[in-house]
């Protein structure tokens, strides 16, 4: 609903106090920058697909862009680095580097909104912390909406909301929400003991 893909069909929805329906569309998505579950990348070079809200690429921002996603390690390992041609879906790179070049791709025109979907599950959580750290600068600016079921990726949030069946179940820092010993205590408790499972 935030770029319009669906009208909001009840209630309203505000941007910085305007009603989203009444800014104009071309401005609203501008605005935006999405990273969706499902990172869909262009048969073109690496810096085409990260720059690709631009007419013209700015090495500069490429570079800046990959860095902040975590990216940038992996392609000055590529032969023809940045000029690297992507197959068909990005089929030369893996999940994570997907993910990464998307999130890159996001933070490029320097959005006043950025909605990261999931866009950290294809990342182990070192790598995820990594990303985590340089977007925390990167969010100081703007709004940001982060959809994720691991705790990890949000824990650091302003407000978090938990979903349950469609419904706001539970909302609060994290703080809050664990010691509200509910929903989100438990997704948490599962996880920890998950992780420490991978470790041993």
């Amino acid at each position: 609903m935030i770029p319009r893909t669906y009208n909001v069909s009840e209630g309203n929805l505000l941007i910085d106090g305007y009603e989203i329906n009444k800014i104009p569309l071309e401005i609203l998505r501008k605005s935006i920058g999405i990273v969706p579950q499902e990172a869909f990348l262009f048969s073109d070079t690496l810096e085409r697909n990260i720059a690709y809200s631009s007419d013209i690429v700015s090495e500069g921002e490429v570079i800046n862009s990959s860095r902040i996603s975590g990216l940038y390690k992996d392609v000055i390992l590529f032969p023809e680095k940045f000029k690297t041609i992507l197959g068909e879906r990005g089929i030369t790179l893996s999940g994570g580097q997907k993910q990464r070049t998307t999130i890159a791709r996001a933070v490029y025109p320097k959005p006043k909104i950025l909605i990261l979907d999931d866009s950290l599950s294809a990342v182990d959580t070192h790598t995820e912390e990594e990303i985590l750290t340089e977007l925390k600068e990167v969010m100081k600016e703007r709004t940001s909406l982060i959809i994720s079921h691991r705790i990890s990726t949000i824990k650091n949030a302003d407000n978090i909301i938990v979903l349950k069946d469609a419904q706001i179940k539970e909302q609060g820092t994290h703080q809050e929400l664990l010691e509200l010993g509910e929903i989100y205590y438990n997704i948490y408790q599962k996880q920890l003991l998950e992780e420490e499972i991978e470790e041993i």
